[in-house]
């Protein structure tokens, strides 16, 4: 029974294909058979053209012309009727019975040999009145020819009136042919069809033409009559000519054109025409004389019209092979494809009922499997209609819940709530099922012994074609273990570190509140310290983060195995730890112990087969000393080590009111800079730098100056040296490279190509990116030459970190960028550090020439600096000179160039200009070069 309906769909489907190949095979043999007949019929159309012309002629002449020719055309139109007889006798017709347009051509019960008698027999059968009408009308014309034939041979009939009967019989057989082709399924044939029997009406019309010239050439006149009829004939050609070049192809469209330019008689084209301009003129004569010259015998002229009209029959004849082989060709590729159907569609019908079978095989093992799963999963599975009623349940449903099916069925799930989500919970659940289709999520219900549970739920909805919900499928699998060790698991996370397994910053401060109110009541001390890793951020970078989360776990290792049991330690985040050591005897107790996590945490971490040397800050705090709050402590030790860092980093200090007084103020300093950053109050001064010898500018420095919209300008003392260690100095520092590379491009295009010198921090050169942001700034203004920047750094700056400093600095320099040493002469630096600073020039510090022509130290220091930078070929400038004397006396121990107030003091770019126009150096400087 399975089988049953796929069979019966598969049979019909190879019964109905082959019937539409059969039909299609029986259309196509039709139209074969149909164009067949229009040949036939064509072909009897041409000889009674020829009988027509003929016997026009004779009765024209009154029998004096063409008798022979008569009977020779009789004798062949009678054969042509004979071969059309046969072809009827041979052929089954029984389909045009069915055809609107050829009703009655033949009875489907009685098909045998038949004469024109016996057609009109047949046609009286006919179903269609007007088509009946017609072919009576037909053959009237035909049964009549017998007697137009005696009447001719009598001359009892005139010239006209077997012209018409002939053309009129004609006529109906060339409609008939029409009728054939429009009821050819086949456009292509249709078309061709048409094409045939538009040439056939054209082959008519000359015949016609024939017929009547040859009686003008014949009587040697002219009719009224015939020159009417002439022009009505010469206008019709051209009609069904035009018509057939338009629907045929254009392979016989130029066979026609090349046959009759080719056949065409040179006399008879003149001749034609002359005919038609007599027509025109209305002249009635027409033989020798009212033409001028010898006209050829009407017998002659017959001749050549008839040649003509062979042509068209030629290509009447070539198409109607034509038409008859491609009905042939499309009749057989039919019967071929229906044979190939009839011998391919059984192994079809056997390979799909091979398919069905296998189809239904493998649908009954799913459905078994289905149901093999939906009972045996270990979840619980429900189904419920569209009104969230329960249909059915499985086994884990019963095992999970305590409810077996039939207790379940036709109620709603509903039964199983917990109470502990709200209504909002359902409602939002309901909102995304019906939005899409779908919900999942954990949910708590309660088993039937009243035991709540927590399950995992997916809800789907099943739609039908129209979208709507029809049922709904939930499976859940019971969680209530997972979901207690995940409350478990939420809890510590929420409480403990997952690196280290300390405790975080939420537990830090519940422990810290709890550690107070003990304090406060058994009047004991609580100290919190916070402990930073120093330059862990470079480990991290350098060695990858497995290496940096190695090193905090050991650190946080060497913490707790320091520390009391009693005490606490939390992880903060990043690299950064808390300790709170209660119930000491004193302060000093607890710093004894913070002093030995600090001794003995410094000791070398190996890990990874690295060995790393890593240092700690700690900031400290203490109650009573400081605030009962827990936020406040933490916050004043958090102040504490970022004063350790600014120490220097690697100790213990202590929060001091005062130091967080001052971070305080930092705070607002840079708060504040940043809007003046932001608001362009932040501007440059250039102080001139010149030889003094012959006055020539040679550069600028640059000089940071602050505009404040309350105070006016602040000094330069009182923000710069504050802000040396904070990260804005970074962002100024970048600023003040910017703004001196854009004011040297517009002195450059103003005439003005002078070297700028500008200060960098120490904060700056250490800074990863800084040789990256200066090439980044440089390729910026490439209209500037690199070295017409100079980069001024303080001594103390370099020597922080000798090696990282001279790796930056050669970066610098290999950019184009020139090297000076500021202030040099108040640092440390021995002379193998200045060997591996790659400088270009020494500046000598304004302390010691302010005072070096009182002071004779200051003056062996300053003769010694240009010593030593002719040593090491460095050049040499003099900072603070505000004397003609100071100058004179460089210029002695041989330092050329310098900078100060007696030669310029820092001003704005656009007054610099006038300054260098107005500037020339002391004639006494002049002289000692002279001398």
């Amino acid at each position: 029974m399975a089988l049953g309906l796929p069979v019966m769909a598969v049979v019909w489907m190879t019964t109905t294909g082959a019937f539409e190949r059969y039909r299609e095979m029986v259309e196509l043999r039709e139209v074969e058979t149909l164009s067949r007949l229009s040949v036939q019929i064509g072909s009897l159309v041409h000889q009674l053209q020829f009988e027509r012309g003929l016997s026009y002629v004779y009765l024209g002449s009154e029998g004096r012309a063409f008798y022979e020719h008569v009977q020779e055309a009789r004798a062949a139109t009678d054969r042509q009727v004979d071969e059309l007889q046969y072809y009827l006798r041979q052929n089954e017709l029984t389909f045009l019975v069915d055809r609107p347009e050829l009703q009655g051509l033949s009875d489907p019960q009685d098909v045998r040999p038949f004469g024109i008698t016996e057609m009109q027999e047949r046609f009286e059968k006919a179903g269609s009145e007007s088509l009946r009408h017609y072919l009576m009308d037909v053959i009237e014309k035909l049964q009549r020819l017998a007697d137009v034939r005696q009447q001719i041979d009598a001359l009892a009939i005139s010239a006209q009136q077997a012209l018409t009967y002939y053309t009129e019989a004609n006529w109906r057989m060339n409609d008939l042919i029409a009728r054939l082709a429009h009821s050819s399924p086949q456009p292509a044939i249709n078309r061709q069809l048409a094409a045939y029997y538009s040439l056939m009406m054209y082959k008519d019309l000359a015949g016609q033409e024939r017929a009547l010239t040859t009686l003008v050439f014949f009587d040697g006149t002219f009719s009224p009559g015939h020159r009417v009829d002439l022009l009505q004939l010469w206008g019709k050609q051209r009609v069904f000519y035009n018509e057939f070049m338009r629907l045929t192809d254009t392979q016989h469209g130029h066979l026609l054109a090349e046959s009759l330019g080719r056949h065409n008689h040179p006399e008879r084209t003149n001749l034609r025409q002359l005919l038609r301009d007599h027509a025109v003129r209305g002249e009635s004569s027409f033989n020798d004389n009212s033409v001028g010259f010898p006209l050829p015998a009407a017998e002659t002229w017959h001749a050549w019209q008839s040649d003509y009209i062979d042509q068209i029959r030629e290509v009447a004849d070539t198409l109607a092979n034509t038409i008859i082989q491609q009905a042939k060709a499309q009749r057989q590729s039919a019967t071929l494809t229906l044979w190939r159907y009839l011998v391919i569609s059984p192994l079809s019908v056997l390979i799909a009922l091979i398919l069905v079978y296998l189809i239904i095989r493998r649908t009954r093992l799913r459905l078994k499997l289905a149901d093999t799963i939906f009972n045996h999963t270990d979840d619980g599975i429900t189904v419920t209609d569209h009104k969230a009623d329960i249909i059915d349940s499985n086994q884990a449903f019963t095992q999970i819940t305590g409810y077996t099916r039939e207790e379940v069925q036709g109620k709603n799930p509903r039964i199983l709530q917990s109470g502990r989500h709200g209504p909002e919970f359902y409602q939002k659940m309901w909102e995304q099922l019906t939005e899409v289709g779908a919900w999942q999520g954990e949910i708590w219900n309660r088993r039937k012994n009243g035991e709540p549970y927590s399950e995992l739920l997916t809800i789907n909805a099943v739609r039908d074609k129209a979208g709507k919900a029809i049922n709904y499928i939930a499976i859940f699998s019971d969680i209530t273990d997972q979901a207690n060790k995940q409350q478990q698991q939420l809890e510590r996370v929420a409480h403990y570190d997952l690196l280290t397994g300390l405790p975080n910053r939420t537990l830090l401060v519940d422990r810290l509140r709890h550690a107070l109110r003990s304090a406060h009541r058994d009047q004991h001390s609580v100290t919190v310290a916070l402990i930073n890793l120093d330059d862990f951020k470079q480990i991290n970078h350098r060695h990858g983060h497995t290496i940096g989360d190695s090193v905090l776990t050991i650190m946080a290792q060497r913490f707790r195995a320091i520390l009391r049991d009693e005490d606490t330690l939390a992880r903060l985040g990043g690299d950064e730890f808390a300790v709170i050591i209660e119930r000491t005897a004193s302060i000093d107790e607890s710093m004894a112990i913070l002093e030995r996590v600090h001794r003995e945490s410094a000791a070398p971490i190996n890990t990874h087969g690295i060995t790393l040397g890593c240092s700690i800050s700690i900031g400290v705090t203490s109650f009573p000393l400081d605030s009962g709050e827990a936020e406040t402590l933490l916050r004043h030790a958090h102040h504490a080590l970022h004063q350790s860092k600014l120490n220097g980093r690697n100790r213990i200090h202590f929060f001091d009111l005062h130091d967080a007084e001052k971070q305080s103020a930092l705070s607002r300093l840079v708060q504040r800079l940043e809007r003046a950053l932001a608001n362009d109050e932040l501007a440059l001064h250039y102080q001139p730098k010149v030889d003094m010898v012959n006055g020539k500018l040679v550069g600028v420095e640059a000089l940071l100056r602050w505009e404040d919209p309350e105070r006016g300008m602040v000094p330069p003392g009182e923000f710069l040296p504050c802000i040396e260690q904070h990260p804005i100095a970074i962002n100024i520092g970048h600023w003040v490279i910017e703004t001196a590379l854009n004011q040297m491009l517009q002195w450059q295009r103003q005439g003005l190509s002078i070297q700028v010198s500008v200060n960098v921090s120490a904060r700056e050169l250490h800074h990863p990116k800084f040789s990256e942001n200066l090439r980044a700034c440089l390729a910026a203004y490439p209209e500037l030459k690199n070295d017409m920047l100079e980069l001024e750094i303080l001594e103390s700056a370099a020597l922080g970190d000798i090696k990282r400093a001279s790796r930056v600095l050669s970066d610098c320099r290999s950019l184009g960028v020139s090297i000076a040493l500021d202030d040099f002469g108040t640092g440390y630096a021995s002379l193998s550090y200045l060997k591996l600073l790659p400088a270009d020039c020494l500046k000598i510090d304004q302390t010691f020439v302010r005072d070096m022509l009182s002071a004779g130290g200051d003056r062996m220091i300053v003769k010694a600096i240009i010593n030593l930078a002719d040593a090491f070929g460095f050049d040499v400038i003099a900072e603070g000179i505000e004397q003609e004397a100071q100058g004179l006396a460089l210029l002695e121990m041989g330092c050329r160039q310098g900078q100060g107030f007696g030669i310029g003091r820092p001003m704005p770019a656009q007054a610099l200009l006038a300054w260098w126009r107005d500037w020339d150096s002391f004639p006494s400087w002049q002289k000692d070069s002279d001398a």
